[in-house]
């Protein structure tokens, strides 16, 4: 019963030497990042909604609204912004941005309920995640619009909306 006794610990001892070995030398996990992640939404390949793209760093809110006028990195997600548009300057007011944008905006938009609800809450979206807003505000040459493209009502700041996110 001895001899059974010191071959089952020679086992386990030559196991447990094994182990870690493997985990000494064949680690497979890379170490975390020590950058802070952030996202801009984008939209999804068929435009039918909101797909974030994450990106490291810690952005000024220039930063995040280059990022929407840049477009997307991952080549499966589309812009929101219509081609041509610029942001002209953005204001911030307590916990309001207000983003005033070239007519490109509104000339270039391909029209539609989706397309308006993806451009509008991608814009929306990116910007909220910025600790300090909770409402957009979006102007055209330096005026309110009304909407877009007809069927988002603009004349009143914005909130975040997550129900057009998708895959997160």
């Amino acid at each position: 019963m001895t001899k059974l006794k010191q071959w089952i610990a020679v086992i386990l001892l030559i196991v447990s030497v094994g182990f870690l070995i493997r985990t000494a030398f064949f680690q497979t996990e890379s170490p975390a990042s020590s950058e802070p992640f952030w996202v801009v939404y984008f939209a999804s390949g068929e435009d039918v909604y909101l797909q974030p793209e994450m990106r490291t760093g810690s952005p000024t809110l220039g930063d995040r609204l280059q990022a929407l006028v840049n477009g997307p990195q991952n080549k499966s997600l589309r812009p929101i912004l219509p081609e041509g548009t610029q942001v002209i300057n953005y204001q911030v007011e307590g916990n309001l941005i207000l983003v005033n944008f070239n007519a490109a905006l509104v000339e270039n938009h391909p029209g539609g309920s989706s397309a308006e609800l993806i451009t509008v809450y991608g814009l929306v979206n990116t910007l909220t995640e910025d600790a300090q807003i909770e409402y957009v505000r979006i102007l055209v040459e330096g005026r309110s619009i009304a909407t877009i493209a007809g069927h988002v009502d603009l004349s009143q700041p914005l909130s975040r909306d997550e129900s057009l996110i998708g895959a997160r």
